[in-house]
């Protein structure tokens, strides 16, 4: 328990043809077939464009009026996971330092790496949801209404950069250990459904007490490490629950908020080249500690003691890892067809399924389940709610853990439950598909876990 304190195997051999002209063939290298047990690889590659050179705005904050970026106050990232088992299943893992993944960059992504032999089952594209990155790659009418018109120059350059790092990933596996470690970090998010919270200030009222059975948040923390059998780093993964918004409207540079600060610790921890990812939870109701300021200078000084203080954390909980069971690799996806869209205000009428344009591209949403030793991770294409998230995880096969990753392979909005959505507010609101949209989830996700042996 923590407080507040300072924070292969290589699919096949790949055709000349398909690696001629691609510019990505020098990032595959051979890895030998014949190694029992997990092959890891992790890269990570550098997506930060210059706001002096081009427009760019920020997603996340319709508040931000469309003004574009002003400056690079951190990187922004794509990291990327590759592991193969003994039977030649191979899978790779994105964490990208974006708001979120939309279709539209998810088949870009799928589209350069299909010639190496990954599609929509074995990989799975997470966004750490930092709301001062890259716009621009959002074709939907709400994309382009909050966060400036679609620039199919940024597209590229960040479905690139994502595809390079599965490629650098893959092009380094070796064979590798898994241990994991989950501890609960006491007082390190909020909910920001309780009155304590006002969603419009960012700010919590401090003479009010938050009411933490009736509004719940995910305060665990899982760190997951990733050694090479002669023990050596190779990096690791932290699952951890909070929206990344330290940084307010009033900020215009680009940052990976919180998580760049702690992925950048811990790999400086490790050493070795070490890579870590970042997977956010079920973040659709959690806020980070800290409130918004209105000073960005105050906020940036937040940022970077938040950061530290979950990287602390995770340093603590490293110790204690145990090694994960199993050395299989299993996954599956369930594209799944979208209910009617509901717009809560106009909640006595279905809407036609053309609405889906307004902030979605396509009919069907992907649910995704990995099997990794003795953890599953699900995949949910939204922002559920930690209740929701509650029970996504009430499904998990007995005798494994399942771990709720959010807006991973797609974004169709947040995901509350019921009582939620008869409550209202703004998650309520921004939930397209009506009062019951957890039954549908709930289907889905067991689709995608019916397709794990």
């Amino acid at each position: 328990m923590f407080r507040k304190k300072s924070c292969a195997v290589a699919t096949a051999v790949l055709l000349a043809l398909c690696l001629a002209g691609t510019g990505l063939a020098e990032e595959v290298a051979a890895v030998d077939s014949t190694d029992a047990g997990l092959s890891v690889g992790m890269a990570k590659v550098d997506m930060t464009l210059d706001p002096s050179a081009r427009t760019i705005r920020l997603a996340g904050y319709s508040g931000r009026g469309r003004k574009p970026a002003n400056a690079v106050l951190d990187p922004v990232f794509a990291r990327a996971l590759v592991a193969s088992d003994d039977e030649g299943h191979v899978f790779g893992l994105v964490s990208a330092d974006l708001c979120y993944i939309n279709s539209e960059l998810r088949g870009e992504v799928l589209a350069r790496l299909r010639p190496y032999g990954f599609d929509e089952n074995n990989l799975m594209m997470a966004a750490t949801h930092t709301h001062s990155s890259f716009a621009g790659y959002d074709k939907s009418f709400l994309g382009r209404k909050l966060f400036g018109e679609f620039d199919s120059g940024i597209l590229d350059h960040l479905a690139s950069s994502i595809a390079k790092a599965v490629l650098k990933a893959n092009g380094s596996m070796q064979p590798a250990v898994l241990e994991i470690a989950t501890e609960r970090l006491e007082g390190m998010n909020r909910n920001r459904r309780a009155p304590v919270f006002d969603m419009t200030t960012g700010k919590a009222d401090r003479s009010m007490q938050p009411n933490r059975q009736k509004y719940p948040t995910d305060e665990r923390m899982t760190v997951i490490r990733i050694t090479r059998t002669d023990g050596s780093p190779v990096g690791a993964i932290i699952h951890f629950t909070a929206h990344p918004t330290v940084l307010s409207p009033k900020n215009l540079a680009i940052s990976a908020d919180y998580v760049g600060v702690l992925c950048g610790r811990v790999e400086d921890a490790l050493g070795g080249g070490a890579v870590v990812l970042f997977l956010n939870g079920t973040l659709g109701d959690v806020a980070p500690l800290p409130d918004w300021s209105d000073d960005v200078a105050t906020e940036i000084a937040q940022l970077r003691e938040y950061g530290d203080e979950l990287a602390d954390a995770a340093l603590q909980i490293l110790p204690n890892v145990v090694p994960m069971s199993g050395g299989d690799l299993v996954f599956n996806t369930a594209n799944s067809d979208l209910p009617r869209v509901v717009i809560r205000p106009l909640a006595r009428w279905k809407l036609p399924r053309a609405m889906y344009g307004l902030f979605y591209q396509g009919t069907s949403a992907p649910f995704q389940a990995v099997r990794l030793g003795d953890v599953v991770l699900l995949a949910i294409p939204g922002e559920p709610t930690t209740e929701f998230g509650m029970e996504l995880e009430g499904l998990c096969p007995a005798g494994y853990r399942c771990i709720v990753v959010g807006l991973a392979n797609g974004s169709i909005g947040y995901l509350v439950t019921p009582q939620q959505y008869r409550e209202g507010g703004y998650e309520a609101n921004v939930s397209f598909f009506g009062l019951n949209v957890i039954d549908w989830v709930k289907s889905s996700v067991k689709k995608a876990l019916a397709g794990l042996p």
